[in-house]
């Protein structure tokens, strides 16, 4: 169940250049023909141009399956430096970590590591990537409020740059657990953490911006045979001297239009996620090794928009200096809204090492919707 979206359509504009030919070209008195003749068919070529781009960007047209999809992923990446694996511990524990979340229109784990490309390929794509850091997660057992509960608040954001793809993110938010059964001796060394059920209310923005590039689009300009054209006889010869003195022989007609279309695709993601879950875990070794499990259910409410914006300048390649042209840029332009899907059923799972209270663990979160999280949690616990 998704949110309410609305979006523009994808536009992709602008103005064709112009040519003008040199005045000191004896054919200063048919100027004004040629150029009006050479103008049509450079007009031709650049709305060819633009078709092809938008052709190409089909796509992009519209962005609201990223844009949900990157507003599920932000969701998932709020988990970051979670306190699963350590639940019903005695008086406080404080954690820092950074969580990855995923949302892809696949279940297989090899398709995660290629949506950039797929993205770049298809556009408006069911798949999404969030990141979460949190610098400081900081539980406490709250036992003088009431037996077996816990609570917590976390804060954390960071700005980092891969390549083309930037992000800006934030997570801050309280959670209580209550802890529904305590922890049991199993075998001596082997420690059953009992069960605890949690909720809370976190916020996670993010920014994201990558650059998508399309492939080069080349167009022929036949500006001879715009002039030329049909004519006849001592006219056509007339025409066809002319224009080799303006440099485009008959072995050397045309001009090219080459536009290299690209744009900024800019996200601007805000979510709020409460969760209910219920984990429970087993510690060996007097915590050496930690393994938790648990399911949950979040409710997630925000909104993503999708921005693109770009200029792509129009290069003309011409052997010639008898004319000139106007210097043309290509806008594209879009925007997109969407939120993260209502409701999102998860699995969890995780595995750490610990040597006393300190404790290093690697979370696991599987959401059945094609979602997926994981993250690296470093804690204090005692």
């Amino acid at each position: 169940m998704g949110a309410l979206s609305s979006g523009f359509a994808l536009t992709i504009d602008g103005e064709a250049p112009t040519i003008v030919v040199d005045p000191g070209n004896p054919a200063i008195l048919l100027r004004a023909d040629f150029e009006q003749a050479m103008n049509d068919e450079l007009k031709i070529a650049f709305n060819s141009t633009l078709e092809t781009a938008r052709e190409n960007f089909a796509g992009f047209e519209q962005q609201k399956n990223l844009a949900e999809a990157f507003g599920n992923a932000n969701a998932y990446s709020m988990n970051s430096a979670t306190l699963q694996g350590f639940q019903n511990y005695s008086l406080f524990a404080v954690a820092t970590g950074l969580m990855v979340g995923v949302q892809a229109p696949s279940t297989s784990f090899s398709y995660y590591s290629k949506i950039g490309d797929e993205i770049q390929e298809n556009g408006d794509l069911y798949a999404g990537l969030g990141m979460g850091i949190t610098f400081m997660n900081v539980g406490i057992n709250a036992k003088f409020l009431m037996p077996g509960l816990y609570l917590n608040a976390k804060y954390g954001g960071m700005n980092q740059s891969f390549g083309d793809f930037d992000m800006d993110f934030q997570v801050m938010g309280v959670g209580a657990n209550y802890r529904l059964l305590d922890n049991k001796s199993l075998a001596g060394l082997v420690t059953w953490r009992g069960i605890s059920v949690g909720t809370g209310f976190y916020m996670q923005s993010s920014k994201v911006n990558m650059r998508i590039e399309g492939d080069s689009i080349f167009t022929d300009v036949p500006f001879r045979e715009a002039v030329i054209g049909n004519s006849t006889g001592a006219d056509a010869v007339s025409k066809g001297v002319m224009m080799d003195q303006l440099g485009y022989t008959a072995s050397n007609p045309d001009a090219e239009l080459a536009l290299g279309p690209g744009f900024n695709m800019g996200l601007d993601i805000s979510t709020a996620t409460i969760p209910f879950d219920a984990v429970t875990g087993v510690s060996v070794l007097w915590g050496a090794l930690n393994l938790t499990a648990g399911v949950g259910i979040d409710l997630n409410f925000g909104s993503s928009e999708v921005v693109l914006r770009g200029d792509s300048r129009v290069a003309i390649s011409s052997d010639t200096t008898k004319v000139t042209f106007t210097p043309a840029e290509v806008e594209i332009d879009g925007t997109s809204e969407n939120g993260p899907t209502l409701t999102r059923f998860r699995v969890m799972t995780g595995a750490g090492v610990g040597l006393g209270p300190v404790k290093l663990d690697v979370p696991l979160i599987y959401y059945p919707a094609s979602g997926f999280a994981f993250g690296l949690t470093a804690a204090v616990v005692w």
